[in-house]
């Protein structure tokens, strides 16, 4: 016996020092200081939550509330609540996965979710300073919490779903996109969050995760704040995948209808119609990106297909379908727009015609694309500029890829199709411009309201990524113009749509990824 016991302490000693090693090597690989420079994380075990966020009490969690957490570089108390409303009044309405009710204070939420505090307060913070610093330390939280304690809490989800919803606030020295949206699907499955719960105990293995003392703060009825945390997480992920297309995101179920019919038949919050046609949408575009529907051309199976995509759009968005508010809010009005932008471009595919003669079956697609192309950028320009802030990460890559396909129906060489009623309709470099000028008006206005008064990397990043988009397309339409056209006419197999490979795909283009200058994984 005395053997065993001192086997089993040196194989602990063992695993301590693997995960102490494993948390070096991921802290490096996304640009996180070492452990003396971090947070206690011992301290920030989610707190009893006597409070619900959603309407519900929640279970008592296994450890008691730590009113005294040590987050460093934390606004005041009054800041906090400040805060705190500009998130549930201003920000939440644009990715509504949790519901946080006006009598909860800033107090009440960090002492039962100390996580998602952190993030919010990150989030909503106008000074670039305090924002960088919470962010780090939220980072540092999930690599030690989540991947070396293997710690299971609902506010460890929320938490990744607000750093995550609104990275492009966060540093941009080393992608974390990928890794932290597995992380999120990891929660919500290691929970069960996804799935009915069992009847029994499971069979291949022992533990009870009723009683696992790393799950925390979880209900063991799916409450409509964990619906909404689930549906927040297939969101996000699936955004990651479909824009780095480096590993998928939370896979749908029937299980996640039951979370969608609940939510639409019993809840009471407002939001939570944003949140459910958000769903619906993504699931659209998730079979838009998943290309193994596409047989090769415009006929048959793909144009029904296409069909049937858009029939299910503009249901979901038809009157009567969702409320004024919901219908007329931006982030919806801008998803709808894109979503339908893509199916339009989907169906753009090689020539089924002697490239010399036209084809009205591919003018009829340009002109779609096209027509919302102006759509989308009609209703981006239309909403004020002063909450494009509030607007999560997935955004700023709609606009690019809605910006790539203008550029490719302005450049293209097709006899079917008119290159000058483009710029007549929408007009590229000007777009660009317009863009530009909006981007730094919310950088002026941010730095005036900013405590700090200097540069916000986050909005220098995306100035800098319109102008070089901006730079090398003038350049480009100037040679073209200046060439001989029928010189330049290229079969569309060889390029003519504007130098990007596929529809679908642009993050692994070589020239857009060196556009970003890696910000894209």
């Amino acid at each position: 016996l005395n053997e065993l016991v001192s086997c089993l302490k040196a194989q602990q000693g063992a695993n301590k020092k693997d995960a102490e090693e494993t948390l070096d090597s991921i802290r490096e690989q996304i640009g996180l200081e070492t452990e003396t420079d971090n947070p206690s994380v011992t301290t920030l075990s989610p707190a009893t939550a006597t409070n619900s966020l959603g309407g519900t009490t929640l279970l008592s969690a296994a450890t008691a509330p730590d009113p005294d957490i040590p987050f460093r570089d934390v606004p005041s108390p009054s800041e906090a609540e400040e805060l705190l409303k500009k998130f549930r009044e201003e920000t939440i309405g644009f990715f509504p996965f949790v519901h946080i009710p006006p009598h909860v204070t800033s107090q009440q939420l960090r002492e039962s979710y100390p996580f998602l505090w952190l993030n919010i307060m990150s989030t909503t913070s106008s000074s670039p300073k305090r924002r960088y610093a919470l962010g780090d330390q939220a980072r540092s939280i999930v690599i030690q919490r989540v991947v070396v304690d293997r710690e299971k809490s609902l506010d460890l989800l929320l938490g990744l779903l607000t750093l995550v919803g609104w990275s492009q606030l966060q540093r941009r020295d080393k992608p974390f996109w990928t890794l932290f949206s597995q992380l999120i699907v990891t929660l919500v499955c290691d929970m069960g969050l996804h799935r009915p719960q069992p009847d029994g105990p499971p069979m291949f293995c022992t533990s009870n995760k009723d009683h696992d003392p790393r799950i925390t703060n979880v209900p063991r009825i799916r409450t409509e704040e964990v619906q909404r945390a689930v549906l927040g997480a297939f969101i996000v992920t699936s955004q990651v995948s479909n824009i780095f297309k480096h590993a998928p995101g939370l896979r749908w179920s029937s299980h996640l209808d039951g979370y969608v019919l609940n939510l639409t038949q019993n809840s009471t919050v407002s939001h939570d119609e944003t949140l459910i046609a958000q769903v619906r949408i993504q699931l659209i575009l998730n079979q838009i990106y998943d290309d193994s529907w596409q047989n090769g051309g415009i006929g048959g199976s793909s144009a029904l297909y296409l069909s049937a995509l858009r029939s299910q759009l503009h249901d979901i968005i038809r009157q009567g379908t969702l409320g004024t508010i919901a219908r007329n809010h931006p982030v919806l009005t801008k998803l709808y727009y894109f979503t339908e932008h893509l199916i339009n471009e989907s169906a753009i595919s090689k020539p089924a015609t002697p490239w010399n003669e036209p084809d009205y079956q591919r003018f009829e697609v340009y002109q779609s694309c096209l027509s919302s192309i102006k759509s989308y950028f009609d209703a981006f320009f239309a909403t004020p500029a002063d909450i494009f802030r509030n607007m999560p990460f997935i955004n700023s890559s709609q606009v690019v890829r809605v910006l790539k396909c203008l550029h490719r129906i302005t450049t293209i060489q097709d006899p079917a199709w008119d290159r000058a009623a483009v710029s007549s309709s929408v007009d590229l470099i000007s777009t660009c411009d317009k863009i530009i000028s909006t981007l730094e008006y919310i950088k002026v206005a941010s730095a005036m309201a900013s405590p700090d008064g200097g540069e916000d990397e986050a909005h220098d990043w995306g100035i800098n990524v319109f102008r070089r988009m901006r730079a090398t397309w003038q350049s480009e339409l100037d040679n073209i113009d200046a060439a001989n056209a029928a010189s330049r006419e290229v079969s569309m197999a060889e390029g003519a749509l504007g130098g990007f490979a596929t529809s679908v795909d642009f993050v692994v283009d070589p020239w857009l990824s060196d556009l970003f200058n890696g910000f894209w994984e």
